[in-house]
């Protein structure tokens, strides 16, 4: 947000994916007879040669909170510093604070229409980054950079989105009518936060149906099971997203009011469409998909840790221009 400030299995193993299959008389499908989490049991044996995983299975837990946290950093950042530092620079302005989830750009000597295309910048990255990890999506096959590709483009699209929906209630945020806002000045201010408002909640309804729709193909579970394979992941990453940020907001200097407004509210409110997007899946669907299940990688592991340590150290406590 920019601101000027306001807070804004390889054969005879036991895989490390987890089956997300219900038990009878089991309404949260939570039962399993492997061991494992409450949230996510442990998925059953393949068969030896058997080259994917069985219908339920879902991924690796440490690898999935590793992409997940990977995503949300990448998502934020490319919001935060592609967009509106990058636009702030290139029309002239000078970026005062570079942080963790905002940019307070110095609009001296920008005119109000530059002023205007520092704030849209943000949400603009946001809705190509969404548009483009779809587009190429498509091909790919691997699974670990399906879930990526997928996630990435969903916080991205449900970002772009969601700020319609947040500053035309709220008013403030990118597209809101304050001093910072994309908005500011313009009259009546009640009916372009109503549009507003409505224009974001159409286009996230939109954005949690096209989520569904691409990740529907990949489901190898029919029935319920469909659905909380689906639910289980999703859920997983919407919590790490919420923890990362909280964490790296906690030391930001502007203190709780920075994780309010804009760290959980970017984490938790904005991509709130991963909690009920399953509503959107078809439970009778074919389970003709490869399936959502990879093994461990310490590679992806490694690389989440580093690029998230990097940028919670250098942007959480605010670089100052």
């Amino acid at each position: 947000m920019a601101r000027q400030f306001t807070p804004h299995a390889t054969p005879g193993n036991r895989l490390r994916g987890l089956d997300c299959r219900a038990s009878p008389g089991d309404d949260a499908g939570a039962r399993s007879e492997n061991i494992g989490s409450p949230l996510l049991p442990v998925a059953p044996e393949l068969p030896a040669g058997h080259s994917e995983a069985a219908p339920g299975a879902l991924p690796d837990l440490v690898t999935l909170i590793a992409i997940s946290a990977l995503a949300y950093i990448l998502a934020v950042a490319l919001h935060e510093h592609l967009g509106h530092a990058t636009a702030c620079v290139l029309l002239g302005g000078h970026v005062k604070e570079f942080g963790a989830f905002y940019v307070d750009c110095g609009y001296a000597g920008l005119s109000l229409l530059d002023q205007r295309f520092v704030a849209l910048a943000g949400p603009f990255i946001s809705l190509i980054t969404g548009l483009v990890c779809f587009q190429i999506l498509k091909p790919v096959a691997q699974p670990r950079m399906f879930y990526f590709l997928w996630l990435l483009g969903s916080i991205g699209l449900m970002s772009a989105a969601g700020y319609l929906l947040f500053s035309g209630l709220a008013g403030i945020g990118d597209l809101g009518t304050t001093v910072d806002g994309a908005l500011q000045g313009v009259q009546p201010e009640w009916l372009w936060r109503a549009v507003l408002a409505l224009a974001g909640a159409v286009c996230y309804l939109w954005v949690v149906r096209f989520m569904a729709r691409r990740l529907e193909p990949r489901l190898n579970a029919t029935g319920r099971d469909r659905i909380l394979c689906a639910k289980r992941i999703a859920l997983i990453s919407y919590l790490t997203g919420a923890v990362v940020y909280l964490i790296i907001g906690i030391f930001n200097p502007q203190g709780l009011v920075i994780v309010l407004t804009s760290a959980l509210a970017s984490s938790m409110g904005g991509t709130s469409g991963l909690l009920w997007f399953i509503s959107r899946l078809n439970a009778k669907g074919e389970a003709a998909g490869p399936g959502l299940y990879f093994s461990r990688s310490w590679r992806w592991v490694a690389v989440a840790f580093v690029l998230t340590l990097i940028y919670g150290v250098v942007f959480g406590p605010t670089l100052r221009g």
